[in-house]
């Protein structure tokens, strides 16, 4: 972990002094070590949290499916909504689905990387989304 000032963001590697050399901050080196491993979360933790919220709620609707159709579109599942706006089966709304997909994942892990509290206003919003277009596309696929 590299640590920077909390002023100017210059980086501390190799400083021996308490005291910012760019903009002559002081600051104690053990409290600011410890401020900066809490602040922001692991950029793997944060896109395993965000993948459990995007693909968790279709995980629900697959032992209600006879068809295997689900297991085909996992991938771009999460872009389901945006997919179904077209017509069925146009391959035009696979390549949406997937753009959507893959738009929603980006999104939601750099967000989620932010701060604590945003990944868990992030995984909230993505379970809500998901759960909606889950339920839809379990509906969609029982006509």
């Amino acid at each position: 972990m590299t640590l920077c000032c909390p002023k100017c963001r210059y980086d501390f590697t190799g400083l021996r002094e308490n005291r910012c050399p760019e903009c002559g901050a002081a600051f104690d080196l053990a409290a600011l070590a410890q401020r900066q491993s809490i602040r922001r979360p692991r950029r793997w933790m944060a896109l395993i949290v965000v993948l459990v919220c995007a693909y968790g709620p279709f995980a629900v609707w697959i032992p209600f499916q006879e068809q295997a159709v689900w297991w085909k579109l996992w991938p771009i599942l999460p872009g389901f909504f945006f997919g179904a706006l077209l017509h069925p089966n146009e391959p035009l709304e696979f390549i949406v689905m997937g753009a959507a997909t893959v738009v929603i994942l980006a999104a939601a892990w750099r967000l989620a990387t932010r701060a604590s509290g945003i990944l868990l206003v992030v995984c909230f919003l993505l379970l809500l989304w998901t759960a909606f277009n889950s339920w839809g596309g379990y509906a969609a696929m029982r006509m």
